[in-house]
């Protein structure tokens, strides 16, 4: 119980499966931590598995937090997708839940961050 005599609330993550011509986007949507992160990894495999072409995009503009298990499920999908294929596209917009821990993990150098689903496109 959490302060407030509540049971803390559980992380939820939403996952949206899109195809955009023969490109899968995978859209997550709430908290990646340490309950999420395998939900996050499958949602991603499953993009990789799904999209037509050399490479899949990973929207999270509507993540509202990133935690360590996260990062580390970033880093290991874009190199399961580098072995299939090529780097992930990842969608961060300006989202400061998101855009921060890539910062500070310097991730931010390895990963391939877009601004839009379109830019991702564009490549």
């Amino acid at each position: 119980m959490n302060e407030d005599g509540q049971e803390p609330r559980a992380s939820e993550l939403r996952v949206e499966h899109r195809m955009i011509g023969e490109v899968a986007v995978v859209e997550i949507q709430g908290e990646v931590d340490a309950s999420t992160a395998p939900q996050l990894a499958a949602a991603v495999l499953a993009g990789l598995e799904r999209t037509g072409v050399p490479y899949c995009i990973l929207d999270l503009t509507e993540v509202e937090f990133l935690g360590g298990a996260g990062l580390k499920t970033l880093s290991e999908t874009n190199r399961a997708a580098e072995i299939r294929r090529e780097p992930l596209r990842i969608v961060v917009d300006a989202n400061r839940p998101v855009i921060r821990p890539l910062e500070i993990s310097g991730l931010e150098e390895v990963l391939a961050l877009y601004h839009t689903v379109e830019e991702a496109l564009a490549g």
